[in-house]
């Protein structure tokens, strides 16, 4: 072997040809670099979201406002709707600036339709939206299966289920659906428990808030999670006329003692076909209501590996995220909370294990408060990476997003710094969704922040030969947005799986279409469809770079699916 010393010595041409080499992979790996170009403003989207008072004061207004991105009119763009606080008597200051207070009281939510040149227009008031509420967090789903995508808002007080009409209006039809929840909602998922064809609807209720209690650690500013009872969620059962049932003391869902609720998926974590939920509480431990398929759960959290953290503590848990972040094929779950986070390894036995300081997400989120996670593959090499929304929690100071690089067998690695000028920028996020808003084959992300404008980062990461495939499902019954589908795509020896489910991150709406990043691969070797129903469909040899529907095929005469 030639020494180092002996390589300078005799030769320095090798030597340059070596440096040469390395620098040039290191400027392939900068030109390879996932980045983001923040275009909020710049696109029309002139939103600026309010807690209602100019200060954080209490842990409604700290609990903050998701987004969506939903395509409510049909024609293949994805559109933004941005929840929205207000100023509201008893809960708000009442001593804010009579100006400020009146504007403050006025707000709302916005829904920005697509334009498909890069640009949004408001059309909240045309849509019919303009209500002023204390919203929360925002699930989309074509709950009536007339092939419009309905809008589901939670909120401090009365919830909203906004009817797509199909003409580019909605009513909100929350009162007469029997789901006008008047809790303190939060997360919120429709899925199909029972299997039925029908959305089911579960709504995460958080604490009773009590705006007289004032005992609490005078540099927190006001009472935390600990302070207030947790409020029971409900589970409402999708009826064939539209309407819904509270099935909650029938289901076994109410588990004693009550929780906190914070984020809220549905997914099937075991493979039975059945579609489990998970709910991430604050101040104590997480909930995995394992669906028995007789109309029935049961809390397996602790059993599961899931109720606490690492180290067997209870976390404040903010949103929850899925997906098969290490490529064995099994959903996985990453749920941000004020300390390291948690990064639940599905280990195919029924059990999780906590995987955050193994996966490298602990290192680098010790410094912030992590509230939404959007797992997607930025960079299209077939692996997901993983986006975290930062802020924090008692006061309006803020923090740094942070982006992570996926490896594909488990491990992440901190690429923030060189993803461009936005991950340089500290606020205090919220909510956080990822779809594909321009059309052009990755995934954005969009973010919301207390008391200050959302970001809308298109992602401008080069592609470097790889290819992407974008898949919407359409299925024959009432579900005719398949949820709970599962897609399975197979390219040479590489595998990958998602799941079609509402909501996202925190308090969020991801876009309706599955993503997969493919790498170099030039085509599709297999698509396989699970639908909700048990029902299988195997497409072969499907093109690249392109979105493709797939239509759930006929039932055929005499099966029974």
């Amino acid at each position: 072997m030639i020494s180092s010393r002996q390589l300078r010595s005799r030769c320095p041409v090798v030597l340059c040809a070596l440096l040469a080499a390395t620098s040039a992979a290191a400027n392939d790996q900068e030109n390879r670099a996932i980045r983001f170009t923040e275009l909020a403003v710049e696109s029309g989207i002139d939103f600026v979201e309010t807690i209602g008072d100019n200060d954080m004061t209490n842990i409604v207004e700290s609990a903050g406002a998701g987004c969506g991105f939903l395509d409510y009119d049909g024609d293949g763009w994805m559109d933004i709707y941005l929840v929205n606080g207000r100023w509201q008597q008893g809960l708000s200051d009442p001593d804010l600036d009579e100006d400020d207070r009146k504007k403050n009281a006025a707000a709302t939510g916005k829904l920005y339709r697509n334009r498909g040149d890069g640009s949004f227009e408001d059309v909240t008031e045309r849509a019919g939206l303009a209500r002023p509420t204390y919203g929360m967090g925002i699930t989309v789903a074509d709950y009536d299966g007339d092939g419009h995508p309905d809008v589901y808002l939670t909120a401090y007080g009365p919830n909203s289920l906004y009817r797509n009409n199909g003409d580019g209006t909605f009513t909100d039809v929350a009162s007469k659906s029997g789901v006008a929840d008047p809790a303190f909602s939060v997360g919120a998922t429709f899925f199909d428990y029972n299997r039925d064809d029908r959305l089911d609807l579960y709504v995460g209720n958080y604490v009773v808030y009590d705006p007289d209690y004032k005992l609490f650690y005078a540099p927190d500013g006001f009472p935390g999670p600990l302070a207030y009872t947790g409020q029971q969620d409900r589970l409402y059962r999708g009826n064939p006329d539209g309407t819904f049932t509270d099935v909650t003391s029938t289901s076994g869902i109410e588990i004693e003692p009550r929780g906190r609720a914070m984020g809220v998926t549905a997914f099937d974590y075991d493979g039975d076909q059945l579609t489990d939920v998970f709910v991430s509480n604050d101040a104590m431990e997480n909930f995995l209501l394992r669906n028995k398929g007789d109309g029935t759960f049961e809390n397996v959290a602790l059993f599961a590996g899931v109720a606490f953290g690492e180290n067997g503590e209870a976390t404040a848990a903010m949103g929850v995220e899925v997906g098969d972040y290490d490529g064995d094929g099994r959903f996985d779950l990453f749920v941000p909370d004020m300390t390291f986070c948690c990064v639940y390894r599905n280990l195919g036995n029924g059990m999780f294990e906590d995987q955050a300081a193994r996966s490298g997400v602990a290192a680098a989120m010790g410094q912030y408060v992590g509230w939404s996670g959007v797992f997607s593959d930025f960079d299209l090499d077939g692996r997901l990476d993983l986006y975290v929304a930062n802020g924090d929690v008692h006061h309006l100071e803020p923090h740094a997003d942070v982006l992570f690089a996926g490896d594909g067998a488990g491990r992440f690695a901190d690429v923030s710094e060189s993803a461009g000028k936005w991950m340089r920028q500290k606020r205090i996020a919220r909510g956080a969704a990822g779809a594909d808003f321009d059309n052009d084959g990755d995934v954005d992300v969009l973010i919301t922040h207390l008391n200050d404008r959302p970001a809308l980062l298109r992602n401008d990461t080069p592609r470097g030969g790889r290819h992407w495939l974008g898949v919407e499902l359409v299925g024959r019954g009432a579900n005719r947005d398949a949820i709970g589908a599962v897609v399975r795509l197979k390219c040479g020896a590489q595998s990958q799986v998602r799941q079609r489910r509402t909501g996202g991150g925190y308090l969020s709406q991801h876009g309706p279409r599955m993503h997969f990043g493919l790498g170099i691969h030039d085509k599709v070797d297999t698509l396989e469809v699970l639908w909700p129903d048990g029902s299988r469909q195997t497409v072969k040899d499907v093109g690249i770079d392109r979105v493709i529907t797939v239509q759930q095929r006929p039932r055929q005469a005499g099966s029974a699916r």
